[in-house]
């Protein structure tokens, strides 16, 4: 006598928020229209196509902690636009939120009920007016190079100057290329522009050792061409900003300080903090199209990014402020503004993160299955805790450590 078992429970998760699945119902077929016709007996069913498929769940939430895992999936099914189901049986589908009931008890106090309805996601055939978020960092990068170009217009100066003052300027400049090409040789694999940026490098250093006759705009403009040059270049985004705060974060602050005994040191230093100034504003400003084009993959990781770019931002308002010079500090606020804007934009539907410890070790492939119910998430999963994992067991997660799993 063959030997009935019961359907096994299953996780399933929408938009990085897991839930235990029980059962599913599927709907799909053709779209037909229906043409009928007076005094004829059949009618004619015209074929549209495929008819979007419909996939209802029932499923539960359970735990101390069943409120709070409401709450998130609540979040997530109220966001807007498309988002990724996890599916036990059909695998990852792009779905849209058709209806969501949560059903809670005084009988079952640590679990919520849910009945969950998507449909699959389509895609729009017409043109339509979406928002670019990047549109206005790029006005901002615009006014930045801009004010620059005024402000070091207005305080640099190298008309009847002695030699030593020329040649400090120069020294600085030439110190700006050599910080362009330690981002360079932090960046590996520049996908085919290297030569490009070498050249640019090089019309820095080529500017630095002749008399700067160009004056400040073309300062302004080789300096920037280099920079935006490096930064299209880079393969990895998150990277290159890392690459550009190195090296520009604080530039010219090292350098040896300039007694001002006489009216020619005096404007040796007024040129080299204008020159330092312009490097750091326009460094500045390619670092955060850089982290523009960054993609946060969690809520805690668009957090980060907003934290670590503001503060830069605000110690170069704070250095414009004390140098009054209202053009760059009005052009730096401005930038903020835009990238904090675009960022929040996005931010609404990324995931959160929880951390977890384990008991026992476990595979990150075991513990990606056991959690988001799909183990080739197992890669990410080691791959974001990676400096708790044992050396030469980079898949094998220990146990008594902090872990950040992505989702609720």
């Amino acid at each position: 006598m063959a030997q009935q078992t019961q359907p096994k429970l299953a996780r399933a998760s929408f938009r990085g928020v897991s839930f235990v699945c029980t059962a599913h119902d599927l709907k799909a077929g053709r779209r037909i229209a229906d043409h009928v016709f007076p005094q004829r007996d059949l009618g004619y069913h015209e074929d549209m196509g495929r008819q979007d498929r419909e996939v209802s769940l029932t499923a539960y939430l359970n735990g101390d902690d069943a409120a709070d895992q409401r709450d998130r999936l609540l979040a997530a099914i109220e966001a807007p636009g498309p988002g990724e189901l996890f599916h036990p049986w059909l695998g990852r589908l792009m779905v849209v939120v058709k209806s969501s009931s949560f059903r809670e008890s005084r009988a079952a106090r640590r679990m919520v009920e849910v009945s969950l309805s998507f449909v699959e996601a389509g895609l729009s055939q017409f043109p339509q007016a979406v928002r670019d978020g990047a549109s206005g960092i790029r006005a901002a990068l615009d006014g930045l190079m801009a004010a620059t170009g005024a402000v070091l217009g207005e305080r640099l100066s190298l008309n009847a100057v002695p030699g030593f003052v020329k040649g400090d300027a120069g020294a600085t400049l030439f110190d700006a290329a050599v910080a362009l090409e330690q981002v360079r040789l932090a960046l590996p694999g520049q996908a085919g522009l290297g030569y490009p940026v070498m050249r640019s490098i090089d019309a820095v250093a080529d500017l630095a050792r002749g008399a700067l006759k160009g004056g400040a705009g073309e300062i302004v403009s080789t300096l920037d061409t280099a920079l935006r040059t490096l930064g299209r270049a880079a393969p990895d985004p998150g990277r290159a900003y890392g690459a550009f705060e190195q090296a520009f974060q604080g530039f010219g602050l090292g350098l040896p300080s300039i007694p001002l005994t006489t009216s020619n040191r005096l404007r040796q230093k007024q040129n080299r903090d204008a020159l330092t100034d312009a490097t750091r504003w326009l460094a500045l400003g390619s670092a955060v199209g850089l982290a523009g084009a960054a993609t946060p993959e969690t809520y805690p990781d668009a957090v980060r990014w907003r934290s670590r770019v503001c503060d830069w931002c605000d110690v170069e308002m704070e250095a414009a402020s004390r140098s009054r010079s209202d053009k760059g500090f009005n052009a730096l606020t401005q930038l903020r503004t835009a990238f904090v804007d675009h960022l929040t934009a996005g931010m609404g539907t990324l995931a959160p993160v929880r951390q977890v410890q384990l008991t026992t070790p476990m595979p990150s492939l075991a513990l990606a299955y056991r959690d988001y119910g799909d183990a080739r998430r197992g890669e990410s999963l080691a791959r974001r805790n990676r400096d708790v994992l044992r050396s030469g067991h980079p898949g094998m997660i220990p146990a008594g450590v902090p872990l950040d799993l992505v989702g609720g």
